[in-house]
């Protein structure tokens, strides 16, 4: 069956309900993983047991069992629309010839808005044109080849001559998928939404396929303002403490639904859901102790230039051997499993993106560091990974500025013209001042320069706009929005 839990649809099956009315809620996964969760409203922590691997094959049960506690402890709530998106995508609902692709990291939302989407469609279009399939579901398992795919939509359609609406969820799941797709969009009648986990889901056959006829909308976590209204609390009532929240435990959706002592709980079993299904298995990563050593060491050194070179020395340093090779093709998998961001450095001066030394950036914070025990990211770091979210999250290509021998934290370009950025954590001292302030010397042109902190009262130096983080985030300049 199929719940909605604070306005996100969640897939529960009957044998999984079981138990929910009288309280309690088990998640009994296979014999092999040695592993049962039981938890009642009174006593929710969770026990795992067997072996890393075994704990990681579970992870899709354990999903369901959060699912049940919330439906159990399911409380009145807002949903929240997600016009931004929505207002990007009504464009194109009547284009059968473009395909609109929408990517994003699991849990982040696609399926909600791909509902949304289909309430939007359902204002003035019957019912019987909308076509939905979410390919996570079990009773679409036997849909296991494009040829099927194909055969299933096209014998849902009523009338051939009406535009239908299909709806494709985690459509990678089924085997040659992009041919399929791809068929469907040339019959004409039919507009196609598919949505997928992993980046490579345009790497691959699909953009040879699709070549000039797909559009893609990435779909971010929720948004600091997002986050505010889905809690019903408004914009004026954003505390320092709410802000430093969503800092450090970032906007995966589910998680504001879950009490505070169960959300690292919840952040680290999504993580681990990622790992294996959109990075290990899809990936064929074999050394799964060396990918765990790769994601530390980037939660310690976000927002810090690094290469694979490094990366596989500093692996030796601590008695792990990995070669440059592997290196590169985990960083490459973990940045396709939406968990990491890879942004390029652009050399201010020669005018071009550079080809070594990337940074990276995590796409929801909450899920990388709720699996460490340690400090994790400094405060600076955070509000750095927040204003790339923010950033990309509004359209804009984002870059590392290269002068010389200095940097720019952001070079955000929209509409051919950049703006740069620098990120704090607070703006204390001559000094600290001289630093941000002055990595805008080098650069000769007058675009806007922005300073951006948690500083509650920002001061502006020689022309330079100082910007809180929580004005940035809610109430920015025409220009960063």
């Amino acid at each position: 069956m199929v719940v909605d839990v604070a306005g996100w649809s969640v897939e529960v099956s009957e044998h999984d309900a079981v138990g929910v009315d009288s309280g309690v809620a088990t998640n009994q996964c296979s014999a092999d993983d040695h592993s049962t969760q039981t938890a009642t409203p009174d006593n929710p922590t969770i026990h795992h047991g067997g072996t890393r691997a075994e704990r990681i094959r579970c992870n899709r049960r354990i999903l369901t069992f959060w699912c049940i506690l919330l439906l159990h402890r399911r409380k009145e709530s807002s949903v929240l629309i997600r016009e931004s998106y929505l207002s990007r995508l009504r464009p194109m609902y009547d284009v059968p010839d473009l395909v609109k692709v929408l990517t994003g990291v699991r849990r982040g939302g696609k399926s909600v808005l791909l509902t949304q989407v289909q309430d939007d469609l359902r204002t003035h279009v019957p019912a019987e044109r909308i076509i939905c399939l979410n390919f996570e579901f079990l009773g679409l398992a036997e849909i296991a080849h494009a040829e099927k795919l194909d055969r299933h939509v096209h014998s849902l359609v009523t009338d051939p001559t009406q535009l239908h609406y299909v709806f494709l969820d985690e459509v990678q799941e089924v085997d040659g998928f992009e041919r399929a797709v791809n068929s469907l969009r040339a019959s004409g009648n039919l507009s196609v939404f598919i949505t997928g986990s992993n980046s490579h889901l345009l790497d691959g056959g699909l953009s040879t396929y699709l070549a000039g006829r797909y559009i893609e909308t990435k779909v971010w976590p929720l948004s600091f303002a997002e986050s505010l209204e889905l809690r019903g609390i408004s914009l004026d009532q954003a505390s320092l403490d709410l802000v430093t929240d969503y800092l450090s435990w970032g906007g995966m959706p589910f998680r504001f639904s879950v009490d505070p002592a169960l959300q690292r709980n919840y952040l680290r079993d999504v993580f681990n859901s990622v790992v294996l299904r959109d990075v290990v298995q899809r990936a064929g990563v074999r050394d799964v102790v060396g990918l765990e050593a790769i994601i530390d060491f980037t939660i310690d050194n976000m927002g810090r230039v690094m290469s694979p070179s490094s990366l596989a020395g500093y692996l030796a340093s601590v008695g792990k051997t990995l070669s440059t090779d592997a290196v590169y093709a985990y960083l490459r998998a973990l940045d396709a499993s939406l968990l990491l961001n890879r942004v390029r450095r652009y050399d201010l001066r020669g005018k071009r993106v550079m080809s070594t030394l990337d940074k990276y950036y995590a796409t929801d914070v909450g899920l990388l560091w709720s699996r460490r025990t340690g400090q994790g990211p400094g405060q600076g770091d955070l509000v750095e990974n927040c204003v790339y979210v923010e950033l990309v999250r509004r359209g804009f290509d984002v870059y590392v500025g290269v002068t010389g021998h200095t940097e720019i934290d952001f070079v955000a370009v929209k509409d051919q013209r950049p703006r740069y950025i620098q990120t704090a954590y607070l703006i204390t001292g001559d000094n600290v001042v001289a630093r941000e302030f002055g990595a805008f010397a080098p650069i000769r042109d007058n675009h806007p320069k922005y300073v951006i902190s948690l500083d509650p009262f920002p001061q502006d130096h020689d022309g330079i706009r100082h910007l809180s983080l929580t004005q940035f985030l809610l109430d920015p300049p025409d220009d960063l929005r």
